[in-house]
C-alpha cells in the first residue's frame, strides 16, 4: 500500500512539472476569425492607461523637456542634439499621444 502511494505521488509530481511547458505553447488560430485577428485591450487596461499612464506620460514629457534643456550645452558640443531630442522629448510624446488607448506594451 505504501509503495502504491509513493508511486502515485511520484507520478503526480512529475505530471505537475510538465504543465508549465504546455503553458508556453501558442494556441492555433481560430478558424472562425477567417484570418483577421485583432487583440482588443481589456477594459481594465484602458482605464489604467487613461487614469494613470497618460498623466504620467505628461509628467515625463515635462521632465524630459527640463532634462533636454539642461543637457543642451553638452549635446551641442558633442553634436548629439537629435539623440537628446528623440530620447527625452519625442519618445515621451509618442508614448503619451500617439499610441492607442489601452496599448500598454508600446
Amino acid at each position: 500500500m505504501k509503495r502504491i502511494i509513493v508511486i502515485l505521488s511520484a507520478i503526480a509530481m512529475l505530471s505537475m512539472t510538465a504543465l508549465p511547458v504546455l503553458a508556453q505553447e501558442p494556441l492555433p488560430p481560430d478558424p472562425t476569425l477567417s484570418g483577421r485577428f485583432t487583440a482588443e485591450p481589456l477594459g481594465e487596461f484602458i482605464i489604467f492607461d487613461a487614469l494613470i499612464l497618460r498623466p504620467l506620460g505628461l509628467v515625463s514629457m515635462g521632465v524630459g523637456a527640463v532634462g533636454a534643456a539642461a543637457a543642451a550645452p553638452w549635446a551641442a558640443s558633442s553634436n548629439s542634439q537629435a539623440r537628446v531630442n528623440r530620447e527625452l522629448i519625442q519618445k515621451p510624446h509618442d508614448y503619451t499621444f500617439c499610441r492607442p488607448l489601452g496599448d500598454i506594451d508600446f
